[in-house]
């Protein structure tokens, strides 16, 4: 039987049955795939940015810490801690506010917003351990605190006027850093590998099916024809 006649409906009922299945088959695997990637990435990229932010903000406070005890016992001069603080947040961008213990306020005096202003700060002051948490869904906050050594016996004193011991908490350095310009460049990552992923699933799926319908299910239809 020639195969240049085109198959009736009935003959060809089967094999458009097997090409709406292999269709919604791949339709429902890319799906899947695509919100797959749509949820978890967000989520690997959330974790990524806040631990960055983290370190950074660790190897920041330190820096500060040094630097300010290093101008501390050079100076002690207001101007200099301010210059420091200043070429660091150029460099790296943050807002800064230092907050005094108790000791230092009863010893200096609370100067502009020194104060410990909210649970978090005040629990850095209390336990000595570093707190951090989000302002906003862009706004990330750090707060570590200043623990005393030998070297800070020479200008501190103990809330009772006594020479401060080691390891007492002198205060607490607030780092703020605003997130919004590395969350843009994460949700323009997000986009581009959905839109990636898409496009190569439905390409690769499309070459699939061709496959399928050309070298599988068109023949099977004239050998099922010619048995017949």
């Amino acid at each position: 039987m020639s195969r240049d006649r085109t198959p009736t409906q009935e003959e060809d009922r089967p094999n458009r049955k097997i090409q709406r299945n292999l269709f919604q088959a791949f339709a429902v695997v890319t799906f899947i795939f695509v919100l797959a990637i749509a949820l978890l990435l967000p989520y690997r990229l959330y974790e990524r940015d806040v631990h960055e932010s983290r370190a950074k903000a660790r190897e920041i406070s330190e820096l500060i810490r040094v630097g300010l005890l290093s101008t501390m016992i050079t100076s002690g001069e207001s101007e200099d801690v301010r210059g420091l603080i200043a070429t660091y947040q150029k460099a790296y961008d943050f807002e800064f506010r230092m907050i005094r213990s108790r000791h230092v306020e009863k010893q200096h005096g609370v100067k502009e917003d020194e104060q410990a202003t909210d649970d978090l700060v005040r629990e850095v002051l209390a336990t000595g351990r570093s707190k951090d948490d989000w302002v906003d869904r862009t706004t990330f906050r750090y707060v570590a605190p200043f623990i005393s050594d030998e070297r800070c016996q020479e200008c501190h004193e103990s809330t009772t006027g006594d020479e401060i011991g080691v390891g007492e908490v002198l205060g607490a350095s607030e780092l703020v850093f605003d997130l919004s310009r590395k969350e843009s460049v994460s949700v323009r990552l997000i986009v581009d590998v959905v839109l990636v992923m898409a496009a190569a699933l439905i390409t690769m799926g499309s070459i699939f099916y061709l496959i399928v319908k050309k070298g599988i299910l068109e023949p099977k239809v004239w050998v099922d024809r010619e048995d017949d």
